[in-house]
Protein backbone atom coordinates (compact mmCIF):
# COMPACT_ATOMS: atom_id res chain seq x y z
CA UNK A 1 0.00 0.00 0.00
CA UNK A 2 1.54 3.33 -0.78
CA UNK A 3 1.54 5.88 1.15
CA UNK A 4 0.06 9.45 -0.26
CA UNK A 5 1.90 11.18 2.87
CA UNK A 6 4.76 12.36 0.97
CA UNK A 7 6.44 14.58 3.84
CA UNK A 8 7.22 11.94 6.42
CA UNK A 9 10.07 14.12 7.92
CA UNK A 10 8.03 16.98 9.34
CA UNK A 11 5.82 16.60 12.38
CA UNK A 12 2.17 17.72 13.06
CA UNK A 13 3.66 21.13 14.09
CA UNK A 14 5.43 21.75 11.12
CA UNK A 15 2.78 20.42 8.84
CA UNK A 16 -0.28 22.82 10.64
CA UNK A 17 2.22 25.72 10.25
CA UNK A 18 2.85 25.54 6.30
CA UNK A 19 -0.87 24.81 5.78
CA UNK A 20 -2.71 28.34 4.90
CA UNK A 21 -4.87 29.45 7.24
CA UNK A 22 -8.21 30.27 6.24
CA UNK A 23 -9.29 33.61 7.91
CA UNK A 24 -13.03 33.89 8.40
CA UNK A 25 -14.35 36.90 6.66
CA UNK A 26 -17.78 38.83 8.18
CA UNK A 27 -21.05 37.97 6.97
CA UNK A 28 -22.68 40.50 4.57
CA UNK A 29 -24.84 42.54 6.41
CA UNK A 30 -27.70 45.06 5.98
CA UNK A 31 -29.87 46.76 8.74
CA UNK A 32 -29.86 49.28 11.51
CA UNK A 33 -27.03 50.47 13.78
CA UNK A 34 -26.50 53.10 16.23
CA UNK A 35 -23.97 56.11 15.71
CA UNK A 36 -21.58 55.90 19.01
CA UNK A 37 -19.21 58.12 17.23
CA UNK A 38 -18.60 60.93 14.49
CA UNK A 39 -15.37 61.91 12.62
CA UNK A 40 -15.51 63.84 9.26
CA UNK A 41 -15.62 60.82 7.48
CA UNK A 42 -17.00 58.17 8.93
CA UNK A 43 -18.72 56.82 12.21
CA UNK A 44 -18.52 54.67 15.22
CA UNK A 45 -21.76 52.00 15.26
CA UNK A 46 -23.17 49.19 17.71
CA UNK A 47 -24.22 46.09 15.41
CA UNK A 48 -25.27 42.99 16.05
CA UNK A 49 -21.44 41.93 15.69
CA UNK A 50 -19.91 44.51 18.25
CA UNK A 51 -18.89 47.95 17.60
CA UNK A 52 -16.94 49.06 13.86
CA UNK A 53 -15.96 52.06 12.00
CA UNK A 54 -18.22 52.58 8.71
CA UNK A 55 -18.07 55.57 5.99
CA UNK A 56 -20.31 57.52 5.76
CA UNK A 57 -22.06 57.39 2.25
CA UNK A 58 -25.77 59.00 2.86
CA UNK A 59 -27.11 60.10 -0.46
CA UNK A 60 -28.47 63.06 1.52
CA UNK A 61 -26.80 65.97 2.68
CA UNK A 62 -26.72 65.00 6.05
CA UNK A 63 -24.22 65.08 9.25
CA UNK A 64 -25.37 62.13 11.39
CA UNK A 65 -24.90 62.79 15.23
CA UNK A 66 -24.37 60.55 18.23
CA UNK A 67 -27.99 58.32 18.69
CA UNK A 68 -28.44 58.36 15.40
CA UNK A 69 -29.86 55.06 13.63
CA UNK A 70 -28.46 54.33 10.07
CA UNK A 71 -28.70 52.22 7.53
CA UNK A 72 -25.19 50.11 7.90
CA UNK A 73 -23.91 47.69 5.54
CA UNK A 74 -20.85 45.24 5.48
CA UNK A 75 -19.14 43.77 2.14
CA UNK A 76 -15.76 41.90 2.37
CA UNK A 77 -15.16 43.56 5.90
CA UNK A 78 -15.69 47.14 4.74
CA UNK A 79 -18.47 49.30 6.58
CA UNK A 80 -20.85 51.81 5.65
CA UNK A 81 -24.06 53.92 6.52
CA UNK A 82 -25.71 53.69 3.60
CA UNK A 83 -28.96 55.87 5.18
CA UNK A 84 -30.78 57.44 7.76
CA UNK A 85 -33.68 55.42 9.67
CA UNK A 86 -33.70 57.89 12.87
CA UNK A 87 -32.25 61.04 13.10
CA UNK A 88 -31.24 63.92 15.05
CA UNK A 89 -28.80 66.31 12.93
CA UNK A 90 -28.35 68.75 10.37
CA UNK A 91 -28.98 68.65 6.41
CA UNK A 92 -27.33 71.00 4.70
CA UNK A 93 -27.58 72.06 1.14
CA UNK A 94 -24.83 73.64 -0.52
CA UNK A 95 -24.66 75.25 -3.84
CA UNK A 96 -21.48 76.86 -5.30
CA UNK A 97 -23.78 79.62 -7.31
CA UNK A 98 -27.97 80.07 -6.96
CA UNK A 99 -30.44 77.57 -5.55
CA UNK A 100 -33.92 77.95 -6.48
CA UNK A 101 -36.59 76.29 -5.90
CA UNK A 102 -39.40 76.91 -8.95
CA UNK A 103 -43.43 75.32 -8.23
CA UNK A 104 -44.89 77.42 -11.49
CA UNK A 105 -48.23 75.71 -10.93
CA UNK A 106 -48.46 75.10 -6.89
CA UNK A 107 -47.53 76.39 -4.08
CA UNK A 108 -43.91 76.17 -1.97
CA UNK A 109 -44.45 75.49 1.81
CA UNK A 110 -42.39 75.36 4.36
CA UNK A 111 -42.64 74.00 7.94
CA UNK A 112 -40.69 73.62 10.94
CA UNK A 113 -41.38 72.85 14.55
CA UNK A 114 -38.88 75.30 16.31
CA UNK A 115 -38.65 78.47 13.57
CA UNK A 116 -37.56 79.88 10.72
CA UNK A 117 -34.56 81.88 10.26
CA UNK A 118 -33.49 83.83 7.56
CA UNK A 119 -30.14 85.19 7.06
CA UNK A 120 -28.71 87.87 4.31
CA UNK A 121 -27.44 91.00 3.19
CA UNK A 122 -30.73 91.70 1.08
CA UNK A 123 -34.01 89.92 1.62
CA UNK A 124 -36.30 90.48 -0.74
CA UNK A 125 -40.44 89.69 -1.20
CA UNK A 126 -42.21 90.88 -4.60
CA UNK A 127 -45.76 89.61 -4.14
CA UNK A 128 -49.51 90.87 -5.43
CA UNK A 129 -50.32 90.44 -2.19
CA UNK A 130 -48.78 89.69 1.48
CA UNK A 131 -50.51 88.60 4.57
CA UNK A 132 -48.65 87.89 7.98
CA UNK A 133 -50.86 85.75 10.99
CA UNK A 134 -49.01 85.88 14.30
CA UNK A 135 -49.53 86.57 17.97
CA UNK A 136 -46.97 88.51 18.38
CA UNK A 137 -44.54 91.09 15.91
CA UNK A 138 -41.39 92.43 17.35
CA UNK A 139 -39.54 94.88 14.44
CA UNK A 140 -35.70 96.29 15.32
CA UNK A 141 -34.70 98.46 12.74
CA UNK A 142 -32.18 101.10 12.55
CA UNK A 143 -34.14 103.24 10.22
CA UNK A 144 -37.11 102.63 8.32
CA UNK A 145 -38.96 104.36 5.04
CA UNK A 146 -42.42 103.59 4.11
CA UNK A 147 -43.87 104.72 0.33
CA UNK A 148 -47.51 103.66 0.34
CA UNK A 149 -49.30 105.40 -2.88
CA UNK A 150 -52.75 104.89 -1.41
CA UNK A 151 -54.13 104.66 1.78
CA UNK A 152 -52.95 102.73 4.92
CA UNK A 153 -55.61 101.38 6.97
CA UNK A 154 -54.91 100.32 10.94
CA UNK A 155 -57.81 98.47 13.09
CA UNK A 156 -55.99 98.86 16.69
CA UNK A 157 -57.13 97.89 20.42
CA UNK A 158 -55.01 100.39 21.68
CA UNK A 159 -51.88 102.26 20.23
CA UNK A 160 -49.14 103.54 22.48
CA UNK A 161 -45.71 105.72 20.95
CA UNK A 162 -42.75 107.13 22.42
CA UNK A 163 -40.50 108.92 20.63
CA UNK A 164 -37.11 109.97 22.03
CA UNK A 165 -36.25 113.07 19.83
CA UNK A 166 -39.29 115.40 18.25
CA UNK A 167 -42.04 113.98 16.33
CA UNK A 168 -43.07 115.98 13.22
CA UNK A 169 -46.32 115.46 11.51
CA UNK A 170 -47.36 117.31 8.21
CA UNK A 171 -50.76 116.65 6.21
CA UNK A 172 -52.92 118.53 4.04
CA UNK A 173 -56.40 117.81 6.58
CA UNK A 174 -55.92 116.04 10.13
CA UNK A 175 -59.34 114.98 11.78
CA UNK A 176 -58.88 113.76 15.11
CA UNK A 177 -62.37 112.31 16.68
CA UNK A 178 -62.15 111.58 20.19
CA UNK A 179 -65.63 110.05 22.11
CA UNK A 180 -63.82 110.91 25.54
CA UNK A 181 -62.20 113.68 26.61
CA UNK A 182 -58.39 114.99 24.77
CA UNK A 183 -55.76 115.69 26.94
CA UNK A 184 -52.36 117.67 25.72
CA UNK A 185 -49.88 118.20 27.83
CA UNK A 186 -46.80 120.28 26.93
CA UNK A 187 -44.45 122.80 28.22
CA UNK A 188 -45.91 125.69 25.77
CA UNK A 189 -48.69 124.84 22.86
CA UNK A 190 -48.96 127.03 19.78
CA UNK A 191 -51.73 127.24 18.04
CA UNK A 192 -52.21 129.36 15.01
Amino acid sequence: MQSTFRNSHLDVGELLAAAPVAVPRPAPFLGPATVLAVTDTHVDIEVPEGRCSAMVAISQSYAPVVGDTVLAVCRDGEWFAIGLIRGTGTTTFTAPGDIELAAPRGCIELLAGDGVFLRSDLVEIVAARIELTGRHLVERFQSVTQWITGSLHRRLGRIHTTVEGAYELRAGRITEIADEDVAIDGKTIHLG
